[in-house]
């Protein structure tokens, strides 16, 4: 499969919310080939938020990784504050809380930036893989770590105090939830961050001011359907969130 065959694949995979036709041999090889890979499928205008995968101690368990992994998403992949949640274009999707930051100015040379808003959310990972390709690093990279939705509600300008010690509550309204927090981050959300800064500057990724950045999940993420509504709670918000 060359590198165009494996990008319509994927593209049309989500296209028609199925799985992709790729296999463990046709993933890249080298993970900043696949990052170089992953980067081709948007034009940089329409990067609108970034999501990091593998900053939690169940997906470094999963996939054997040290630094974070991440991907890209479009516009039409960010939802701010919207009342509910469409899935009809997701692929088996998940859902787990995290901290959303918006980037206020670009990293510097040392990968620091700094961030205008903060959000609480649900990230809604779809991958399209198939589970053999979806179990490798490589495969997370190419598949835009999952891509899916993300939600970002509870707005607020940057608090710096919201990324460490924040507990959370979260689940299907009709049933317990289950408890978390940033403890849940390898070192911490604000750690995350700026690996992810560090390694998105290196690899030449297209960062820009205002675009959303999803920290890693809080909680374990669950499987979600049409017809859910997931509460997620801090000791300061409670969100209702509607999959339709």
């Amino acid at each position: 499969m060359t590198t165009i065959d494996l990008r319509t694949e994927l593209q049309t995979a989500r296209r028609e919310v199925r799985v992709a036709n790729v296999a463990v041999d046709q993933l890249p090889a080298d993970l900043a080939d696949a990052y170089r890979f992953a980067f081709t499928l948007m034009a940089a205008d329409d990067v609108a938020a970034w999501k990091i995968g593998g900053a939690n101690p169940w997906s470094q368990a999963a996939f054997g990784n040290s630094d974070p992994f991440f991907g890209a998403l479009s516009r039409n992949e960010l939802l701010i504050d919207t009342p509910s949640v469409d899935l009809s274009t997701l692929y088996k999707p998940l859902a787990e809380p995290e901290i959303m930051l918006e980037i206020g100015s670009l990293p510097d040379d040392e990968g620091r930036a700094t961030f205008s808003r903060i959000g609480l959310g649900v990230e809604i990972p779809a991958s399209v893989l198939p589970d053999d390709a979806k179990q490798q690093l490589a495969g997370q990279i190419i598949d835009r770590a999952g891509a899916g939705l993300i939600w970002v509600g509870n707005i607020q300008p940057f608090n710096e105090k919201m990324l460490e010690g924040l507990t959370v509550r979260f689940g299907r309204i009709s049933e317990d939830l289950t408890e978390g927090g940033s403890h849940n981050v390898v070192n911490g959300a604000a750690g995350a961050v700026q690996a992810f800064l560090r390694i998105a500057k290196a690899l030449g990724a297209p960062l820009a001011q205002g675009q959303w950045i999803a920290t890693a999940g809080l909680v374990k993420a669950i499987r979600v359907s049409p017809g859910d509504t997931l509460v997620v709670e801090t000791p300061d918000a409670h969100l209702e969130i509607p999959f339709i």
